[in-house]
């Protein structure tokens, strides 16, 4: 046990990178676990469930109990017979049970909506942790694919720079050329540290959402045919408008404030209840009268019948139906948004699909043209500079294609979220497109 703790240590000081590697199902899962605002969501949810318990306990009965003892010490008596100190116990057991409460209907179901609500927004927080697990991941990469462009362009640059002074030295360019090139070489400097920048907020998004810190991580495999999605949109507004989260909600919100209108208006009707009280009084000797023991209960109805409370109950009534009203508009205001958003994005799909196909198209001409460059570069035929040119060409026409692919793979999961099609699988599915 003792080697295999040393040869655990060893592992980790060589290779570092490894426990801060991650691929994009990994960020997923540690999402589920770390992230805040999954727990502060699944915390509310269960508020909502005690709230529904506290609701429901108000139609059993209540029991108190309560009991006293006290010492009376007399120090002046005038009157007839004599007094001395005596103590007096008194114990008390009262019970009421509501008979008749017509706001608790209303609060019970109100209370069972909340928990519906609560439950759906732990599933949408849970679903757009999936997209924004992707979205984080995919913002990773291209950040990453960004350090590789600018470090190939300040390499470009510098040759540049390099030749150009060589050149000057010879007298074959002006020294207006040469500051040209040592310019263009500060500003390669500047933007690959802008580019280092980014990266470094982009693995800090990564860090707060998921917990955890990233150097390596996986890239898309450009050799791999991405999947191609057709919708339809009035199939997918349908199925929005039926199943989606923010909807539901919006539903339940009408739902939640139309009870609660209603256990407002309840508060005029009048209340019943069965009481029922049992008392024993224990006073020892002392008094004029001797000692005294009694025992007694109680059992009655009682009914309350509110009539007069300065308009207090007429505003909240009126408080709630407006609360009502904005609920309904709200509902109404997000279908329209939700089918302008699908409209949005099934058109943003369409034209994603065809710039994927152009993208991919401009990549391998790039490729092959690097391809050439460094086959003339062998035979004379080209420069340094111009194969570095032919690189840095087709690594951002790499970047480009697979920053239009990530993008496309993305909309794709976010449409799938309208169409509740959106799963755990959609993760593995995108996670098998990226190598390391």
């Amino acid at each position: 046990m003792f080697k295999f703790y040393n040869f655990l240590i060893l592992i980790i000081l060589i290779f570092p990178q490894y426990l801060y590697s991650a691929d994009l199902m990994d960020i997923y899962t540690r999402s589920l676990k770390h992230n805040n605002d999954l727990k502060i969501i699944v915390n509310k949810h269960k508020i909502s469930e005690e709230l529904y318990n506290q609701t429901s306990s108000t139609i059993f009965p209540t029991v108190s109990l309560s009991a006293n003892s006290n010492k009376t010490e007399i120090n002046k008596y005038i009157g007839a017979g004599t007094n001395t100190d005596y103590t007096t116990e008194i114990y008390s057991i009262n019970i009421t049970q509501p008979i008749f409460r017509l706001s608790f209907f209303d609060e019970l179901e109100k209370a069972n909506d909340l928990i519906k609500k609560s439950n759906l927004v732990v599933l949408n927080q849970e679903k757009i942790i999936m997209i924004k697990s992707a979205e984080l991941y995919f913002n990773l990469i291209n950040k990453r694919n960004e350090i590789s462009a600018a470090m190939n362009k300040e390499k470009m640059m510098f040759l540049k720079y390099d030749n150009s002074k060589k050149l000057f030295q010879r007298g074959l360019i002006t020294d207006a050329e040469l500051n040209r090139h040592r310019n263009n070489y500060d500003l390669s400097l500047i933007e690959y540290d802008m580019a280092k920048n980014n990266l470094d907020l982009s693995e800090q998004d990564i860090y707060i959402f998921a917990g955890k810190k990233i150097e390596e991580i996986h890239n898309l495999d450009t050799e791999i045919e991405i999947p191609i999605s057709n919708y339809d949109i009035v199939y997918v507004m349908s199925k929005a408008l039926a199943f989606d989260e923010n909807i539901k909600m919006a539903e339940y919100d009408v739902s939640i404030s139309k009870n609660d209108m209603r256990s407002n208006k309840s508060q005029h009707y009048p209340t019943l209840d069965l009481v029922a009280s049992y008392d024993y009084s224990d006073v020892s000797s002392g008094t004029r009268f001797g000692a005294t023991r009694q025992e007694a209960s109680t059992v009655g109805v009682s009914l309350n019948f509110p009539i007069y409370q300065g308009g207090f109950q007429t505003a909240k009534i009126n408080e709630a139906r407006y609360v009502y009203e904005n609920a309904q508009i709200n509902l109404d205001q997000m279908k329209r948004n939700l089918k302008k958003e699908i409209i949005e994005k099934i058109n943003m799909h369409n034209l994603l699909k065809k710039m994927i196909i152009a993208k991919k198209t401009d990549y391998q001409s790039n490729n092959q043209n690097y391809k050439s460059a460094k086959k003339g570069f062998m035979s004379g035929t080209y420069t340094d500079v111009e194969v570095q040119e032919t690189k840095l060409n087709l690594i951002q026409a790499k970047n480009s294609y697979i920053k239009t692919a990530l993008d496309y793979i993305l909309m794709d999961l976010k449409l799938k979220k309208y169409s509740s099609s959106l799963t755990k699988d959609n993760i593995k599915e995108i996670n098998a497109m990226l190598i390391w």
